[in-house]
């Protein structure tokens, strides 16, 4: 299955709206987490949240992003790959000639 690292952002979030998504959010976060859909999810300064996710695809990593109950954030996405087997395959091609 494809992997992919989130990135999103918010603005400010008003604090009664954040009291009442915030369990419900952990909750949500925790299932993602112990289903493996989340390989890990990391806040960052300033009301942004990445994450490893395997997904199907972007879209449907990105409806299910916009579907959390979360702050809404704007979402970027790129896919990853193993970075091992990506320098494997370039050394493969680059010493068979095919470069």
């Amino acid at each position: 299955m494809p992997k992919f690292l989130a990135i999103g952002h918010h603005g400010p979030v008003d604090p009664e709206l954040g009291l009442r998504i915030a369990d419900v959010a952990v909750d949500w976060i925790s299932a993602r987490l112990a289903d493996g859909t989340f390989d890990c999810l990391y806040s960052m300064a300033g009301g942004g949240r990445m994450i490893v996710a395997n997904a199907t695809s972007e879209d449907d990593l990105l409806a299910m992003l916009r579907a959390a109950p979360d702050a809404p954030r704007e979402w970027t996405l790129t896919e990853l790959f193993d970075g091992i087997e990506v320098i494997r395959k370039y050394v493969e091609s680059m010493r068979s000639g095919n470069a």
